[in-house]
């Protein structure tokens, strides 16, 4: 499906004043031209906006609860666009920020950065608000890292020479080196495609770390999917390696060769099973982080999950 370019701006605000002032007119004009309205936003900013424009807003879903997972987040925005069926779609958004780790807040800035791929010339227009009483300065240099379009305090454009393509921001981000994997890490050695011997690896030392069972099915389904990637794409020795934090899992899969797979197609949902992203993508569903690394030492596809839900 094609339509209208993406526009994708960042509102940066301090002051409910400041936020009514583009929301409202912005929800306005979407109404003029039968648009469908999302809004993705904080509770306190949805009834504001309620309370001046009435219930018009066809999607409503609250920061804290929709902004729990990129991937995720990603693949819901995709349906949601799907079901407007052609209309144009007006997005208010606003990830919520507070309580973030350095690299959850990575992971949010990459995906504010693949908005701009993956919803262009489909209809959509987009408002990230980024509250200034909330967010600190380095969250305000990615929001103007990654959004086209700047409104500094107003409706009124402003100008941003800070802005970055997707693929450059994101290969931005995977260029800190991973941490050093622990010397007492568990490993095994992997040179089949036979792996119930690695799930069984993996479910041994997932239970001894207390892992729920839920969470343990899907981190050893996404061990699973990386170690075929590697054993089909990748060099021997494959290595899976296992280590475990006060209440975090870890899994690195490493490999001698350079297989990078593409990157910001294993973000979106791919069209079947049978799609080369297919692997990745799930992967990226099932846990909390996969980070790549690929290099003249090799390649290394890390996991990261909660020990619980």
């Amino acid at each position: 499906m094609t339509g209208a370019a993406l526009q994708h701006q960042a509102l940066l605000y301090g002051k409910d004043e400041e936020y009514l002032a583009t929301a409202v007119p912005y929800v306005r004009e979407g109404l003029d031209q039968d648009a469908m309205i999302i809004a993705a936003i904080p509770r306190r900013c949805y009834d504001a906006v309620r309370d001046v424009l009435g219930d018009v807003i066809s999607v409503f879903a609250d920061a804290e609860h929709f902004y729990r997972h990129p991937v995720r987040t990603i693949s819901q925005y995709m349906d949601i666009v799907r079901t407007a069926q052609g209309r144009p779609v007006r997005a208010l958004a606003e990830v919520a920020w507070q309580g973030r780790a350095p690299w959850e807040a990575r992971e949010w800035g990459r995906y504010e950065s693949l908005v701009n791929t993956v919803f262009d010339n489909r209809g959509v227009s987009v408002i990230c608000s980024y509250d200034r009483r909330v967010i600190g300065e380095d969250i305000e240099s990615e929001a103007r890292r990654t959004h086209p379009q700047l409104l500094d305090g107003g409706m009124f454009p402003a100008y941003n020479d800070s802005y970055e393509h997707t693929e450059v921001y994101n290969s931005r981000c995977d260029k800190t080196p991973l941490p050093p994997v622990p010397a007492d890490a568990a490993r095994r050695d992997v040179t089949s495609l036979d792996l119930a011997g690695m799930r069984a690896f993996v479910k041994d030392h997932c239970t001894r770390s207390g892992m729920s069972p839920l969470v343990m099915g899907r981190f050893i389904t996404a061990i699973n999917e990386i170690a075929t990637n590697a054993l089909t794409h990748g060099t021997p020795p494959v290595q899976v390696i296992l280590w475990t934090t006060h209440d975090t899992a870890f899994c690195e899969v490493a490999d001698i060769g350079l297989w990078h797979p593409d990157e910001l197609e294993s973000y979106l949902p791919p069209e079947s099973a049978n799609a080369p992203s297919f692997g990745l993508w799930s992967a990226r569903m099932l846990v909390d982080l996969v980070e790549i690394r690929a290099g003249w030492h090799g390649t290394q596809v890390r996991l990261r999950t909660t020990l619980t839900e």
